[in-house]
């Protein structure tokens, strides 16, 4: 069972994929980590403002 703001792994790869070729070379696994948790950190903020504009 996935937990609020864990996503599959197909939505972390096209950010590492991104990154990856606008660096032209492969991210570490340390940079893969903190890139995956600035992606679910980034979708908690905008979820937390979508619910703020829609009990506005």
């Amino acid at each position: 069972m996935r937990h609020p703001f864990e996503y599959a792994q197909p939505l972390y790869n096209e950010v590492i994929f991104y990154l990856e070729q606008k660096w032209n070379r492969q991210l570490t696994e340390h940079e893969r980590h903190v890139l995956i948790e600035g992606y679910r950190f980034g979708r908690m903020v905008e979820a937390e403002n979508e619910i703020t504009i829609l009990q506005g």
